[in-house]
């Protein structure tokens, strides 16, 4: 009885009655993951689009592949439907493959889950996987476990032409860093300056902002940039 109870609710023939539980069932399942994702994003801030795109998402993805079964579901066209199915969603979801944050692209890709159990009749499976996600991201957003080390960070630091920059900082860096890394150089200001990146990690205890005086001190006080590695978030400049 159990087992039943996760059939899929679609025949070959769809009825009206079932298509409209399925794509309601998506619209309301898509709001479910807009809560969570503005939740899951209230700190850090995020595109506003991405909360709408969340909602629409699972309906248009659930139609897709609702419309391939209209097309036939059966054993001699099983493959080039479901085809037809995942290559109207990769169509639909490909402009966001530029998409920097991998958080929005995890998100994203539930609505394309969700949508796709759901287009299939599913929809047990699809409340099931909904709650086992939403638990997941609750879970990790009240312990912070995605939360970056605020120790690991990149150093960026210009120094002007006429300054010979070999092993200058070194001694700061060993004093204050666990461990750091000269990651690149480049010219900037039509080769006036250099910019030099570091990959560094902060000692336990170590003051910001004398850590970044001490380097202005060699640097002829010119701009100093300290930033979490993993957003790029400016800490002091």
């Amino acid at each position: 009885m159990l087992l039943q109870a996760f059939d899929t609710i679609l025949d070959t023939d769809l009825e009206i009655g079932t298509s409209i539980i399925c794509l309601g069932l998506s619209l309301v399942y898509g709001l479910i993951l807009a809560i969570i994702y503005k939740y899951f994003k209230r700190s850090s801030g995020y595109s506003t689009d991405i909360p709408l795109s969340l909602i629409i998402y699972p309906v248009a993805i659930t139609g897709i592949v609702m419309l391939s079964r209209v097309i036939g579901l059966n054993e001699s066209s099983t493959r080039t439907t479901m085809a037809f199915g995942f290559a109207g969603v990769l169509a639909l979801t490909r402009f966001r493959s530029t998409q920097h944050d991998i958080s929005d692209l995890a998100f994203l890709s539930m609505t394309i889950i969700l949508g796709f159990i759901n287009g299939l009749g599913y929809i047990l499976y699809a409340a099931l996987i909904l709650i086992i996600m939403a638990i997941a991201i609750i879970v990790v957003t009240i312990t912070k476990f995605n939360a970056p080390s605020i120790k690991e960070m990149t150093l960026k630091i210009i120094v002007p032409e006429q300054l010979n920059f070999d092993n200058l900082f070194d001694d700061i860096l060993t004093d204050s860093c666990k461990v750091y890394n000269l990651k690149s150089i480049k010219s900037t200001e039509f080769g006036t300056m250099f910019e030099l990146n570091y990959v560094i990690t902060l000692k336990n205890g170590i003051n910001q902002h004398e850590f970044i005086d001490k380097i202005r001190e060699r640097n002829g006080n010119l701009n100093v940039t300290l930033s979490i590695r993993r957003f790029n978030t400016q800490i002091v400049q």
